[in-house]
């Protein structure tokens, strides 16, 4: 007997859940509050598409860079053909004047990571435009990056292709009211008042057109108050982010963000002077205090969220667990991840 689930949110965590339990024959219904045309204002079409296991040391946990370990061998799979997706590593840079930080995080990353996992490299080799301004950097050769803005529709059209079906502009305020046997609440932010623990982080950026840069991968560059990275994309677009600001307000993009990001763009390469300011984004990530993801299960209402910075580094991991839970079969980290309520 074929198994029914409703997802209530359709953002990459809901659209990867749905494309896990959609391949084991369950029957899916995924319930979105923004209308199709207005879905590029979600969260994860702001996000930086980064999938970075040991860049992100940074700030979190090594369980954190385990799990995007493991789903760094899920994505291949996962990217529909056509969107762009590359895994050639990504380049950690800093300036003279800010090597405390940049020792700071490298070393994390050196004492947590394998050892093939990274290694110090001379710039000029790996990005030849930056040689001029930096001479050595941390390369960490496994990790990837993917266009979101692209995958996302892709991702949607795929899963209607294989039966899936989407009822955008439906905002489910009790995912317990839906009817079918199970339901996985994917909400984000939107949950926050139904998670007393769950807070916002609000992230800003910028796309930008730059016909006189040319980077392969992409660069972190460490900053007193954050590290700037600056994400490459097809026809010499970049994404270029890095705030984590506390709170949920939805406001445009702040000058004073703008202005440091695109100092900070500048100092890496002189191309960016000349570069063209697409758009300015902004979303708000959902965190819980420890800064790692839950799924916390309530009866028949589960609920997934809490993934913060590492939205796209980790959902595939966590799709995967919520499919063996629910297929009755043996979770791995289950105590780690999972919450009875």
């Amino acid at each position: 007997m074929t198994q029914s689930v409703a997802i209530v949110g359709a953002g990459i965590q809901g659209l990867l859940v749905a494309r896990e339990l959609s391949a084991s024959g369950w029957d899916v219904c995924v319930y979105e509050r923004l209308a199709r045309h207005q879905h590029l204002q979600a969260t994860s079409y702001a996000a930086g598409g980064m999938l970075a296991p040991f860049s992100e040391l940074e700030s979190a946990e090594s369980l954190i860079s385990l799990w995007g370990l493991e789903a760094l061998e899920f994505w291949p799979q996962i990217v529909p053909a056509g969107v762009f997706f590359r895994r050639e590593g990504s380049l950690i840079l800093s300036h003279a004047r800010d090597i405390p930080y940049f020792q700071s995080l490298t070393q994390r990353i050196v004492q947590q990571a394998p050892t093939e996992a990274w290694q110090w490299a001379r710039v000029a080799e790996l990005e030849p435009e930056l040689g001029h301004s930096f001479e050595r950097g941390l390369f960490l050769p496994g990790e990837a990056h993917l266009d979101n803005r692209a995958l996302l529709p892709a991702l949607i059209a795929s899963l209607e292709a294989g039966g899936v079906r989407f009822r955008f502009g439906e905002e489910i305020l009790e995912p317990g009211s839906l009817s079918p046997r199970w339901v996985i609440d994917c909400r984000g932010i939107s949950a926050q008042k139904d998670e007393s623990e769950l807070r916002g982080v609000r992230g800003e950026a910028l796309l930008l057109h730059a016909p006189d840069v040319t980077l392969h991968r992409p660069v972190r560059l460490m900053h007193p108050r954050y590290a700037v990275y600056i994400v490459p994309r097809a026809d010499q677009i970049y994404y270029l982010g890095a705030t984590s600001i506390e709170g949920s307000s939805a406001g445009a993009v702040t000058v004073r963000s703008a202005l440091e990001l695109l100092s900070a763009a500048f100092s890496i390469h002189g191309g960016f002077a000349e570069a063209t300011i697409l758009e300015l984004l902004q979303g708000i990530r959902p965190a819980y205090l420890d800064h790692r993801p839950r799924i916390v299960v309530r009866g028949r209402v589960i609920v997934m969220n809490g993934l913060y910075r590492h939205g796209f580094l980790l959902s595939p991991v966590l799709a995967n667990r919520l499919r063996l839970f629910l297929e009755d079969r043996q979770v791995p980290h289950v105590e780690h991840l999972f919450h009875f309520a």
